[in-house]
Order: structure tokens, then sequence, then C-alpha cells
């Protein structure tokens, strides 16, 4: 580093100028700002066309005080990045006028040699990322933010400023200190309290399943527990002491999928058969199978539309069976063949279109009437991840590690948003918000409408002085949300219980070391799972 500032830089707020193209670079530096608990502002998002910087861009370089460029050569072609410096440096030549020449600091971090320096580069600190060992430079950044505010734990940081050296801060959990907060306003109704203590095993279900490393699986409806295990479908009563209140015997051989009760009806697949059942008795309706000349099996729980129940078979075909018959109306190839080792997408229905992702990087969209095709979306990786559909837009995520959000019309990009890995878990959307997980190891949350993050947490223990997450794993299943908590399984085994404002971490429990595949289930207070060890589990949560 060139040189350091030795007094307090305004307000410690950091705006981190960059080119879009560079945004995967730049991750190991925004996990170090965030386990420093740095307040920084990074746009994930494209600028429209124009000649000016918009409103939300103005306003936060007026209000934050430290300007943090990542020089690449990608950022010298950037219009929007030279605007947004012109825009500072205007910014600190104010300062200079009103006798405030110390106000503002700009520090360039050069990320690659194709970057030139230019004329006013001689007044900032640089900061070498391409010859120094990360360790290295990350330490060199951290001298320049030593008097930049951190905060303690609890304190979200837009509200601290310009706190001196002796104000930073060990903070004592790294999971606040990993969520970075841009403009989340919690639009949620006001939470109710919990009936039991969060993070408390609150009962268990001992032995349900016949083989060891493969759980039961459960869903809940209303006060009705159905359980799913390799030899049997029990439905118990959780207001009566988890009664039993019927049972059928089935011996699935390949796999069998969790139950889904819809309209007094319960939807049951194993193996190469679907059952509807009454919800109530566990009678049959109907049963239907994958046709004989496919030869395969059902790969996922099945999807209930108005008139039809949708399923995926293992070999890459979409079926839709008549909802009152069992009938089959028709089927759809998809392309590649589902992998039996790997995770694939359920199918998700939204009026009169079927939406689901395949193994060969398309996200279709099927007419729900004949199964004649929409549109199908291609992105750079497996879409194994079951779309959500609220309000006009699908969401789902692609191995391409990116987070998409699609017109449900015609399969447009809404927007599109860049995680660190490759994005295998199923969203969930609940008032306005994405909650997504993926394979770098934390848990996202974002604006529907904007794609911009609220926030993003570690399923882990963040270091904070390397940004390696310890003690965790990646985010490959479906989370669970409620009006409180994001809950979610991790491949280190773990459950884990986040703040759904903020993104703090509110309890992590490992009672067994064999449900990573397993999706949580948020029911009465409670987060539910089954394990591999032959239990069901309850926790407060």
């Amino acid at each position: 580093m060139e040189a350091c500032g030795g007094t307090t830089v305004g307000n410690g707020r950091v705006f981190i100028s960059h080119s879009h193209d560079d945004n995967a670079r730049v991750i190991p530096l925004l996990a170090a700002l965030d386990a420093w608990g740095v307040d920084y502002w990074f746009d994930m998002q494209g600028l429209s066309a124009g000649q000016r910087l918009d409103e939300r861009v103005q306003r936060e370089l007026t209000t934050r005080d430290v300007f943090l460029r990542i020089c690449t050569g990608a950022l010298q072609r950037s219009f929007w990045s030279n605007l947004e410096a012109t825009a500072f440096r205007g910014l600190q030549a104010d300062d200079r006028q009103k006798g405030r020449p110390d106000k503002r600091l700009l520090i360039s971090v050069i990320f690659d040699h194709e970057y030139q320096r230019e004329p006013f580069d001689g007044a900032t600190i640089f900061i070498d990322a391409v010859n120094a060992p990360r360790q290295a430079w990350l330490s060199d950044l951290r001298r320049a933010l030593s008097l930049v505010a951190l905060t303690s734990p609890g304190v979200s940081r837009r509200a601290v400023l310009g706190y001196g050296a002796a104000a930073v801060v060990t903070l004592s959990s790294t999971a606040a200190a990993a969520a970075f907060f841009l403009d989340y306003r919690s639009r949620s109704s006001t939470p109710a309290v919990p009936a039991y203590t969060p993070g408390k095993l609150i009962w268990r279900m001992d032995q349900l399943s016949s083989k060891k490393l493969i759980p039961p699986l459960p869903a809940v409806d209303g006060t009705t527990l159905y359980v799913a295990t390799v030899s049997d479908l029990t439905a118990y009563d959780l207001a009566n002491g988890r009664k039993q209140l019927w049972r059928n015997h089935y011996t699935p051989i390949i796999g069998f999928a969790p139950p889904v009760p819809q309209g007094g009806v319960l939807y049951y697949s194993f193996d190469n058969t679907l059952y509807a059942l009454a919800a109530q008795t566990g009678k049959q309706k109907w049963m239907a199978q994958v046709p004989s000349g496919d030869r395969g099996d059902f790969a996922t729980s099945p999807v209930i539309g108005s008139a039809a129940v949708y399923a995926l078979g293992s070999k890459g075909a979409l079926y839709a069976f008549d909802a009152g018959s069992g009938n089959l109306k028709w089927r759809n190839a998809i392309g590649a063949p589902a992998s039996s080792s790997d995770n694939v997408s359920g199918p998700a229905v939204d009026g009169s279109s079927v939406f689901i992702g395949s193994a060969d990087h398309q996200v279709y969209a099927f007419n729900t009437s004949d199964g004649s095709e929409r549109w199908k979306f291609l992105t750079r990786g497996k879409v194994v991840s079951t779309p959500a559909v609220v309000g006009g837009v699908v969401y789902v995520g692609s191995t391409d590690n990116y987070v998409y959000a699609l017109h449900a019309a015609d399969g447009s990009v809404k927007w599109k948003y860049l995680t660190q890995g490759a994005v295998q878990s199923s969203p969930a959307v609940a008032d306005g918000v994405v909650f997504i997980g993926s394979d770098d190891e934390y848990l996202y949350a974002l604006d529907a409408e904007t794609g911009e993050a609220y926030w993003r947490t570690p399923a882990g223990d963040l270091d904070q002085s390397t940004g390696i997450i310890t003690n965790g794993g990646a985010i490959a299943r479906y989370p669970a949300v409620t009006p409180e908590a994001v809950c979610i399984i991790d491949k280190d085994h773990a459950v884990r219980c986040y703040d759904r404002s903020d993104g703090t971490q509110r309890w992590t429990q490992r009672p067994s070391d064999s449900f990573s595949n397993a999706d949580p289930i948020a029911a009465a207070g409670l987060i539910l799972f089954g394990s591999g060890d032959q239990n069901l589990y309850a926790y407060g949560l």
C-alpha cells in the first residue's frame, strides 16, 4: 500500500465502485468487509441507459465518505464507473472549498495488470491485489479502513456513524457480522410470540423408518402430520399428542417423495406409482403410474393444479394426470434425463402454465391444457432448483451461480443475482422477499422486485480475518420461512435458524449427522425434519 490515512475519515461508510463484469472476482473483498462489520454499498444490478447516475446511486455517493474503486481494465472501460469517480472527486473538491479536506477518502484496489493509472490516482490510496497474497492486501485494506465504523453486536450498521479506532470491536456473532444491509424494511406483520423456546427440542418420534440413512419425510396440513417412510405412510393428530389417525403400508424399492396434502386429498409417490388418498382416512381415490414405455420412476413430489397433478419422471419427462381420475393427460420430455445421483427440479404451476428446470440448463414453461411448450430460457448450468411462481414472476436458481427472476408470460429476464456458488436450493418467496441458499454456504434475502440483496448470512462460522466459512456447508435445499424466521438444513448436517428481518442467526442444532438432504417444514411454532437416524425431530422456532 502506497499511503494510508491516519485520521478518522468522515462517517466511515463505503461506496464500492466497480464494473459489473468484475462481480465474481471481488467476492473475497466483500466477504472480508462483511466479517469486519463495514457498512458498504455494492450494487449488483446494471444501470439503465442514460447520461446521468440514477437517484439511488447519487444518494449513496453523497452519504458515504469512503470511495473504494475496484481497479480493472473493465472499470476503465465502464462509462458508469468513470461517472461515479468524477462525481466523488467533485464532492471532494466541494469539501476542500469548505475547509474539510480530509472528510472523504478514495481507495483504489488494483485487481489486474490491465488497469492503467489515471492522473488523479496520485491523490488516492493504492492497494495491490495482483502481486500481493490475499491475506497481505486484505491487511492493507483493513489498515486503510482502520478508523471506519464497525458495529457492536445487535446494532444495525446503518445507524452507527463515526466511531474511532478505540470503538472497533470483535463481533461475538459471526453470523451477525456477515449479514449485510442495503435498505431492508420488514414487510411482514408483527410476528406472533413463539409457543416454544427457540432451538429447543420439543419432541422426537423415534425409529419411524426401518432402514438407516433413509429419513422419514414429513408434511403438515393444519393439525395433521403425515410421515412417509420406507415401509408406510402414516397420519398423526398433532393436536392430540401425535395420536395415530391411520396408516397405509407401502414398500418402496427405488425411492419415495414427501407427501403433498391439498384440498382434502393427500398425494404420495414412490417408485413408479402416484397415489391420491383421502387425507382424513387414507383411503385410495386413484392410482397412476409412469407409462410403461418410459420405464422410469417418479423423481419428485407432485404439484397440484386446478385440474391436473404434475410430476417429473426420472427419465426426464413431465407428466400431467387428471386430478379427478388419475388418467394421463399429457407428457413432455424436457431435455436430458435426470440423474439418480443429482438433485432434480420439481414442477411449479401458476394459472395456465407449469414451470420446471432441467439438467439441459433450461427453464421450461408448458401449457397446462395440452403440455405444449410456451417458452424456454437457457442458463449456463443445470437447473435443479424447483421454481417458485409469484405475481407473474418465476424465481429459480441455476448451477451457473445465478438466481433468476423471469417473466412468467414470456421467459424474459426481470433480474438476475450472482452468488458465489451453484444455486441448487429452491426459493421461498414471502412478502416481496426471495429467500434462497447457495453452494457458497450463504443464505440470501433478495428483493423480489429488483433482485437487490437485503442481506446474506453464512451457514457456518465466518473467519473475520480471511472471510472463509468454517463448520458450515452448502445450502442445496428449500428454506422454511415463517413471519419471524428462516430455517435451512445445510450439507454439514446442521439445522440453522435465522432472523427473517436481518439474517442474524437465532440458533443452530446438529441432532444427528445424516440429514443433509432433508427439507425442513415449519408448522405451529415448530421446525420439523426427518433424519437418517430414523427419527423425526421437532424444534421450537
